[in-house]
């Protein structure tokens, strides 16, 4: 096939961009995300990251792309979500260009097209978060690190360190914890770990260098908050959060595993036959290792974290697809059909491509939010059974690529047709959406009891004060006459005035509160 390259990112601008402004900023972390880089444009503060005028727990990175959107295109989800999609995209160019020179043209083509169908990459490289500025950064960062190793440039050496400290002011230590720990397992694994080894990688020099990337931001930061904020950071939303479960989020055991073979899917029925090739030609082709290094590391390292969100075994993806990539076009050049046997394989994905319309169905019918909705909507996910029906043909035909084409580009379908159809359906059902005209209505002035969704504050473009008790209220009440009060049905329930009304009520999607508005006018 020619002009791969471009294959390559029309299917990432489809899969990841496509329709990415057509659903609300709703989601918790997202909601704070877009709001600080707009609270930040506002103040012209570039030090402390604030989410409705409190610390926000993430560093500048993706506020800075966002403020520079926002400028262009204005405060909105297009523009918070914009370079989300193009960091994505140029992922998939440096997979496909790195991968190109160390295992050949065709192996890069099937991993970048692996990534491109995958649903995982293609809801974080859509979000307002820090995710896809970092998996980017992680990714060229030890590829360059591997072709820096293998030919002795060291060029592409502090590429690695440059991108280390880029991603410290992405989303913190986790961008110094991945690379470290995968460099540690690859150089062990390869009997290659020394301190000559260590020295001929230039890994203090580049520890400078990133710490002359990463750090300036993060001392300004402490002085101007008399390092409160870093000590909010650093402690709290790192070292807590990997040492103790943070809202919910507990994992179990091997469940990064678990999400890779979600995140992958539909190739990811093949990692079994793709890990064997890879450990075994590992010697023929160091990159393979290296894929596996990172692999082990990362899954190693979220083994032990008490929080564990989908996101966080991400960072080794890309080298689990091309692992992928390597066993598919090693079956297809080599004619492994007998040993390898993909037929099987062929067949678990087909069960797995059928159920997924049943489970939507299921999930249609069943779950309170979706009940609204119509059932047709889990008729776009026939398009998956489709691709797993022509997938298991290709291959009982012995037509590897075939059957590669078939899985993504069902996938790529299938993806744009939800980010089309069902999740904007979705998202109308959202209460932040169907009671903003209403707040607007109201010429008052808006504050939240206890508890509001930060979406509120990012639809609203306003800060939304927080008052924690009746007395609060009562002395907000006085000093302005009228008001609009955002809060959840739990938390107004002891409320005692009874001069205020309420005029909208409406459950958060996927979550048990139940948003009301109260007004004293």
């Amino acid at each position: 096939m020619k002009n791969r390259l471009w294959v390559i990112v029309m299917a990432g601008l489809l899969s990841y961009g496509w329709n990415f402004w057509g659903t609300s900023i709703y989601f918790l972390d997202e909601a704070k995300n877009a709001q600080c880089a707009a609270e930040m444009l506002e103040t012209r503060d570039f030090f402390v990251p604030r989410f409705n005028g409190q610390f926000h727990d993430k560093p500048v990175l993706q506020y800075v792309f966002m403020m520079g959107a926002y400028q262009l295109f204005g405060i909105n989800s297009f523009s918070a979500r914009l370079f989300s999609v193009l960091f994505g995209v140029l992922m998939l160019i440096v997979v496909f260009q790195f991968v190109k020179k160390l295992l050949g043209e065709k192996v890069a083509f099937y991993a970048a097209l692996i990534l491109a169908a995958s649903l995982q990459m293609s809801w974080q490289f859509r979000m307002a978060a820090p995710d896809p500025y970092l998996l980017f950064l992680l990714t060229l960062g030890m590829l360059s690190f591997f072709y820096g190793y293998q030919t002795h440039k060291s060029t592409y050496l502090y590429v690695f360190y440059l991108c280390i400290g880029l991603g410290f002011v992405a989303k913190g230590p986790i961008a110094y914890a991945l690379p470290g720990l995968s460099v540690v397992v690859f150089l062990l694994l390869n009997r290659d770990f020394s301190w000559q080894r260590i020295v001929s990688l230039r890994a203090f020099e580049g520890i400078v260098l990133s710490l002359a990337i990463g750090l300036p931001w993060y001392v300004g930061t402490g002085l101007a908050t008399n390092w409160e904020w870093p000590e909010y950071f650093f402690i709290t939303h790192n070292i807590s959060r990997y040492t103790s479960t943070f809202e919910g989020h507990h994992g179990f055991p091997f469940d990064g595993v678990v999400i890779v073979i979600a995140a992958l899917l539909p190739l990811s029925v093949f990692l079994p036959q793709a890990f064997f090739v890879g450990w075994k030609e590992r010697k023929q082709q160091p990159f393979l290792l290296f894929s596996i290094s990172v692999f082990i590391a990362v899954i190693g390292f979220f083994f032990f974290s008490q929080t564990v969100l989908p996101s966080y075994p991400a960072p080794c993806m890309p080298f689990v697809a091309v692992l992928l990539g390597y066993f598919l076009v090693k079956v297809e050049e080599e004619k492994g059909w007998q040993r390898f046997r993909p037929i099987f394989n062929a067949f678990v994905y087909l069960i797995i491509s059928i159920a997924l319309p049943v489970a939507a169905w299921i999930a249609f019918q069943n779950i309170p939010e979706l009940k609204q909705l119509s059932p047709g909507y889990s008729l776009v996910f026939v398009i998956a059974s489709l691709g797993g029906v022509l997938g298991l043909w290709f291959i009982h035909q012995k037509k590897m690529a075939s059957a590669l084409y078939s899985y993504t580009a069902s996938f790529v379908v299938l993806l744009m047709l939800v980010f089309q159809f069902p999740m904007p359906a979705v998202d109308r059902l959202n209460p932040v959406a169907n009671s903003l005209a209403l707040i607007k209505g109201y010429d008052m002035p808006v504050v939240h009891y206890r508890r509001i969704n930060p979406a509120y504050v990012f639809n609203l473009h306003r800060i939304v004060p927080d008052l924690h008790n009746e007395e609060e209220l009562d002395d907000f009440i006085k000093a302005h006459g009228s008001v609009i009060v955002i809060s959840a049905e739990k938390e107004w329930r002891d409320v005692r005035r009874t001069d205020m009304k309420q005029v909208f009520e409406g459950r958060y999607l996927f979550e048990p509160p139940t948003a009301i508005i109260m007004v004293k006018e």
